[in-house]
């Protein structure tokens, strides 16, 4: 779409303050599998010592309840936190408009905020689920290989901890795939989640409070170079609910591409002056 033509996001300091929670969540990933790679280092280093391994073990089980404990923390705060944020910019554009505002955060905004919340932690419960799985094999293959050293010789036990350690340098801790194949370590995963669910608190807060005004058409936002996938969206008119003939629906954009993991588009809403 030529920039003369796009409508310019008015909140482009939500995608910051997105970034930033994004980062905050990365972070605590980030922190949790240097911690968890640095116990299973000093595991392979100690050499074919089951004793010590079940310690280890029991250690990274820790680490991981840290993480699950803190990820609901992270979610309790950030996802109600931009949930409000797209509610006061939904009320400043329609404020624009000349229209009578309807203003606080009632019960069923609170409901909406509270079910992003449950499932955006339950998204990374998955993450975790999946870290732990990861660390249950190679516990697994160091405690076989533990007992083969010390049946076959200590050579065996080495060459297993050098290919575990250069595995662990290739791909991290998890080094798991999503359903695209790409593949993730804990803080690039971690980070996208965060982007992701942030923004969508963000957006569903903007498109409850303009519901809650009786209006049901939006316009997508639009920012310098936008991909493929949701560029074509930028500057339509779209229907909430599909109860306004005559446009697609946001279910429809959203299906096509708009709105992908780390998408930057917003909505503000749209008032049709001749009715």
């Amino acid at each position: 779409m030529p920039a003369s033509l796009r409508i310019p996001d008015p909140d482009g300091w939500i995608w910051m303050m997105s970034e930033q929670e994004a980062e905050r969540l990365a972070r605590l990933y980030q922190k949790a599998e240097q911690e968890i790679e640095r116990a299973i280092l000093r595991a392979i280093s100690r050499g074919n010592d089951t004793r010590y391994l079940e310690g280890v073990k029991r250690n990274i089980q820790a680490i991981l309840k840290d993480l699950q404990e803190g990820s609901r923390t992270w979610c309790e705060q950030a996802i109600p936190r931009l949930y409000a944020a797209g509610a006061k910019a939904a009320e400043a554009g329609l404020a624009d408009k000349g229209m009578n505002l309807v203003t606080g955060f009632g019960a069923v905004h609170q409901q909406a905020a509270q079910l992003l919340a449950e499932a955006s932690y339950n998204r990374l419960v998955e993450v975790t689920a999946t870290i732990g799985r990861r660390v249950d094999d190679i516990y697994r293959q160091l405690s076989l290989e533990a007992v083969r050293g010390s049946v076959i010789g200590y050579d065996t036990w080495r060459t297993a901890a050098r290919r575990l350690r250069d595995d662990l340098a290739e791909q991290g801790i998890t080094g798991f795939a999503d359903r695209a194949g790409r593949r993730w370590n804990m803080r690039t995963y971690a980070e996208m989640v965060g982007r992701t669910v942030t923004a969508e608190a963000h957006r569903m807060g903007t498109a409850n409070r303009i519901l809650e005004h009786g209006i049901d058409l939006v316009r997508i936002t639009g920012h310098e170079g936008p991909c493929e996938m949701c560029g074509p969206w930028e500057g339509r008119i779209l229907s909430l609910t599909g109860r306004t003939e005559g446009y697609p629906t946001l279910e429809y954009a959203q299906s096509r591409g708009l709105y992908h993991p780390n998408c930057r588009h917003a909505m503000v809403a749209h008032v049709d002056l001749t009715t």
